[in-house]
């Protein structure tokens, strides 16, 4: 068993910043210590010296993941602890995070009305999970665990960085992102280049995004028709030529415009889309120029 001081003493650093000075760095942590007393008495309802060292670890985490979070999202420096009073700060942060699990819950809603699965497993599996496990997200006491199991890969992964619900936000974001672009395309035709990407697609933790949004980046280079979506392999070798003829710099900045040009002929027009699809382009390039022939393995051709 353990109290907050020894927790604080495990974890020295739990907020320190590479700005404060040793003195300020304590002055924190001291300041710390009774956010994290509290906190162990809501868990034990008051018999917090029977909490177990990990739990009373965990709590310090959430604590410190909870001030973070408040203070990322409204832009403010992280040596506002030094002078703001500390739970005062922690009551906010709290308000900010439960706003965060508000806004996930309608993206989580969002995702299952108009989510399409395309028959994958692990796509039909993770929202499954997520709405397993988000009515029992605890935003008080454990704010930086995961929240439900994600199997389901994206184009773009989410930071590891990010925790929590903070995490699961992002990830539903990016989820309905990509869901918009699959969304403006004939079903029939993403269907058939999901399976000349990858027959065994439905099975396998294959993102559907990546391939879908390649044959439109190469059809928007060869000057538009892409819900089309068919790419043949002289046309991708045309694609390759014409990359592999500009310096580097140049042709990642000609994949990013493609795939803002595409987007805004599919209607895609919000700047998160676009970003998306055009950090998705440019990851194509190493690929479409990495030998002879190796074009053909960027798109799904025909």
């Amino acid at each position: 068993m353990i109290d907050a001081r020894d927790t604080l003493a495990a974890q020295p650093g739990a907020l320190a910043d590479a700005s404060f000075s040793p003195q300020e760095t304590a002055l924190i942590q001291g300041r710390l210590m009774l956010l994290l007393e509290r906190q162990m008495r809501l868990q034990t309802q008051g018999d917090s010296a029977s909490l177990p060292a990990e739990e009373a670890e965990e709590l310090l985490e959430s604590v410190v993941f909870t001030l973070r979070f408040h203070l990322e999202a409204n832009g403010l420096p992280t040596r506002t602890m030094l002078t703001a009073e500390l739970a005062a700060l922690f009551a906010q942060a709290q308000k900010t995070l439960f706003g965060c699990v508000a806004e996930t819950e309608t993206l989580y809603q969002t995702a299952c009305r108009t989510v399409r699965l395309w028959g994958s497993r692990s796509l039909r599996d993770t929202i499954s999970a997520i709405g397993d496990d988000l009515p029992f997200y605890d935003a008080r006491l454990y704010a930086h665990r995961p929240v439900g199991e994600i199997d389901y890969q994206l184009c773009l992964p989410v930071p590891e960085t990010l925790l929590g619900i903070e995490y699961l936000h992002e990830y539903l974001r990016r989820l309905l992102t990509e869901n918009e672009l699959l969304a403006r395309l004939s079903p029939t035709r993403v269907q058939a280049l999901l399976k000349r990407a990858c027959p065994e697609y439905r099975q396998l933790l294959q993102n559907l995004y990546e391939p879908v949004a390649a044959n439109v980046v190469g059809l928007s280079l060869l000057g538009g028709g892409e819900t089309l979506l068919e790419i043949t392999g002289i046309q991708a070798e045309r694609i390759a030529a014409q990359l592999t003829a500009l310096p580097t710099a140049e042709a990642r900045a000609r994949l990013r415009t493609a795939a803002c040009e595409a987007c805004q002929r599919l209607s895609l027009t919000d700047a998160f889309s676009i970003d998306y699809c055009g950090k998705t382009a440019e990851a194509l390039y190493p690929r479409i120029v990495a030998a002879p022939g190796s074009a053909a393995g960027a798109f799904a051709v025909c």
